[in-house]
């Protein structure tokens, strides 16, 4: 098993488990102990995860759980590029779009084209920067706030604030997990972001790659009634929360596979 597949698997078992030690872990994931304790140390080396005697245990509520944005960026992240190569089609010049920062709504720095986009997301600047360095790309505003290092997104009341003179086309997010309601996430403060932002589009579009769906946070986003769009890869294992979300009106666009994203027969184009 890859190392930054494993990590991610590791923490997205440890959230369910609450503590996890290295003789079970290996035998999850298949890997020697050893190898499993240089894992748990540098998750905890990087704040993610307590190492305890023989093991981890998820971090105090009180602390940060958020995953650096560098880390998260990388794991799946053949899903995320197809998934943002799907979401462009929808943008025209004319359109505006409200962006909220993540690591998959980041690669759509790497396909935008047109339109005018308001972001939390620095990172986006510097990708089109170097896409489009005679200017020629699409128009960026930068909401305010203060940088979070560790998710790298603008945050705080001042993002919320400069928010309040726009109205837009698309509002486009992702979040930490979903489920058979709705959307949800671990950090209060970026939840009350994101639902603001998302407030001032005509239409919600939520981007997922199949690792969402098996995941819960701590904090409610927004439920399936409030989203127009969800565009994700396909994966029959997530069928009950994308049923769900259809019988909540929500359209689910496919893009492939989780495995090995060629897409999938029953699942090309919008699913109502």
């Amino acid at each position: 098993m890859i190392k930054k597949v494993r990590l991610q698997q590791i923490l997205n078992d440890l959230q369910h488990r609450g503590t996890l030690s290295t003789q079970i872990a290996a035998g999850l994931f298949q890997a020697g102990e050893a190898t499993i304790r240089r894992d748990f140390n540098e998750l905890a080396a990087a704040g993610l995860v307590c190492r305890t005697h023989g093991g981890i245990r998820v971090l105090d509520r009180e602390v940060n759980p958020s995953v650096p944005f560098g880390l998260r960026e990388e794991w799946n992240s053949e899903e995320k590029r197809v998934i943002a190569q799907k979401t462009v089609e929808f943008i025209r010049s004319e359109h505006s779009v409200m962006l909220y920062g993540g690591s998959t709504t980041g690669y759509l720095g790497l396909y935008l084209t047109k339109g005018t986009i308001i972001t939390n997301l620095p990172r986006l600047c510097q990708q089109l920067i170097s896409r489009f360095p005679t200017g020629d790309g699409p128009t960026v505003i930068l909401t305010g706030g203060m940088l979070d290092y560790r998710s790298g997104y603008l945050q705080g009341a001042a993002a919320k604030r400069s928010l309040d003179r726009y109205e837009c086309d698309f509002g486009i997010a992702s979040c930490y997990g979903m489920d058979e309601t709705g959307m949800t996430d671990i950090d209060e403060e970026c939840v009350e972001l994101m639902t603001a932002m998302l407030s001032k589009a005509k239409t919600k579009i939520i981007l997922a790659d199949h690792t969402k769906f098996r995941k819960s946070g701590l904090c409610r986003v927004l439920p399936w009634e409030e989203v127009d769009y969800l565009i994700t890869t396909f994966d029959p294992d997530n069928h009950p929360v994308l049923q769900a979300a259809r019988q909540k009106g929500v359209k689910v666009i496919f893009t492939g596979n989780a495995t090995g994203l060629k897409t999938s027969p029953a699942a090309t184009g919008i699913s109502t």
